[in-house]
């Protein structure tokens, strides 16, 4: 099993626990009993969710560090490529990725890329690998997420992954994905594109609210 499916099975499980409280006292306890045990239950359950939050995190560093790999390692110079067509391109990125498949504006390009897979294994073993972790990370998080909406702390949840989730849509959005036409973001849920996106229009929004540092004039 997967990192990223025993996250998931780690989430559900909890969440399943948090579900099945029990809800009534029997008369034979003393007064009291419920809450101390509803007590002690919830900082179990506060405390793993904490490590499963830990491990998701460490799977979304991986895959960062993976995706950055892809720019530096074997099929470089083919990542190069890509870029400089993203820079000299008005619709950046997004653009040559979604034209980068048979018929496409970057039709040749698409086809170096598929050359370069089937023709150098260990670049198409680390594009590979990086889409593996990518996804694992992204049931990971998914499942935090229902967790966090379970316990009541989705704010302090997506406060924590936050940077992370900025920076793995970055990375995403800059790199072919499995499919002709698309960016490694489709390997993502649904949901965990949308907390990836809102990450980093958060962090957009803090960057521009930040006062800028310049020279000051003095009183004359």
């Amino acid at each position: 099993m997967s990192m990223g499916a025993a996250l998931v099975g780690g989430f559900s499980r909890l969440a399943g626990a948090l579900a099945s409280k029990i809800e009534a006292e029997p008369s034979s306890l003393s007064p009291g009993w419920l809450d101390r045990a509803r007590e002690k239950s919830s900082r179990h359950d506060a405390a793993r969710a904490e490590n499963d939050m830990d491990r998701t995190a460490q799977l979304g560093s991986e895959a960062v560090e993976a995706m950055q790999a892809l720019r530096q390692g074997p099929g470089s110079s083919i990542m190069a490529a890509i870029a400089e067509a993203a820079a000299n391109n008005p619709g950046g990125m997004s653009v040559v990725l979604s034209e980068m498949k048979p018929g496409g504006k970057y039709e040749s390009l698409h086809g170096q890329f598929v050359s370069e897979k089937e023709n150098n294994q260990a670049f198409a073993s680390h594009l590979e690998s990086a889409a593996e972790k990518l996804g694992a990370y992204g049931k990971g998080r998914e499942a935090a997420q229902k967790i966090a909406e379970t316990m009541g702390t989705t704010a302090r949840v997506e406060q924590r992954f936050a940077q992370i989730d900025a920076q793995i849509g970055k990375e995403a959005e800059g790199l072919p994905g499995t499919k002709p036409g698309t960016s490694m973001i489709e390997e993502l849920s649904e949901k965990t594109k949308e907390l990836v996106k809102k990450a980093a229009e958060t962090l957009a929004s803090i960057f521009r609210a930040a006062p800028k540092s310049g020279p000051t004039m003095s009183p004359g």
